[in-house]
């Protein structure tokens, strides 16, 4: 896709930076409930790219397994870029749909590995009113159009909830795994590095015609991904969300 080249080129901006940028809806209507939520990889292989998370009302549905990706999804799924799904989740927040919503502004690293001030975890609070549920998105950055989150799981009323969230694929790119196809970050976050990297910002393997949200079927080891390296076991992040007010 064409924005590929910029948005990965902005991704590893911030890996080179290492700046954490983290932030929330100040007109989010008035919310009664505090949550701290920690974001956890799980996988070995994939590291996440900036994301976006909202609390919001039981109607909403930040993407859905069998369903074409909305266009802030296929942003986040193939190139890390979270900024359509920050206007959006802002827009929704004006018409009273999304109680609250937060940047997730830097990229997570492999389980159990650090990248500069980036690490394996994030954790930030989100407010939200009764009877809301929560969503988040990020990519896997190792893959085509891969991407991880929860759509609409529910916030516990008092204590805390952990939920697993599964590997799913856009269905809008081809999974050719080859680097020209792939973000440059995960060069720079990832296991190994890519051939090829940077790459050419005129490239792009758009499915015709889109597919539906599905399960990730992993890494293949086709082109230049590696399947001992960027596959993964589901699931591949772990999403603890703790009422604290």
């Amino acid at each position: 896709m064409s924005m590929k080249y910029a948005a990965s080129t902005a991704v590893i901006i911030l890996a080179v930076l290492a700046l954490a940028v983290g932030g929330s809806s100040a007109e989010a209507g008035p919310p009664h409930r505090t949550y701290r939520v920690t974001l956890s990889n799980l996988t070995d292989g994939q590291p996440f790219s900036p994301g976006a998370a909202a609390t919001h009302r039981p109607s909403f549905h930040a993407f859905e397994v069998g369903e074409l990706a909305h266009p802030a999804i296929e942003a986040i799924a193939e190139d890390g870029n979270h900024m359509p799904a920050i206007q959006a989740l802002t827009d929704l927040a004006e018409d009273g749909v999304v109680s609250d919503w937060y940047e997730i502004g830097r990229p997570i690293t492999r389980a159990g590995t650090v990248v500069g001030d980036f690490t394996d975890s994030i954790t930030f609070e989100i407010d939200a009113r009764p009877g809301d549920r929560l969503s988040l998105a990020t990519m896997l950055i190792c893959t085509n159009d891969g991407f991880t989150g929860l759509d609409g799981v529910k916030l516990p009323a008092q204590g805390s909830v952990t939920y697993h969230s599964m590997g799913y694929d856009a269905g809008t790119e081809e999974n050719t795994e080859e680097s020209e196809h792939i973000v440059d970050p995960c060069s720079g976050l990832g296991p190994v590095p890519l051939a090829g990297d940077p790459n050419d910002p005129n490239g792009g393997v758009a499915s015709d015609p889109l597919e539906p949200i599905s399960h990730h079927p992993g890494i293949s080891g086709d082109g230049d991904l590696s399947a001992s390296m960027h596959d993964w076991m589901n699931p591949v992040a772990e999403i603890e969300i703790e009422r604290i007010d």
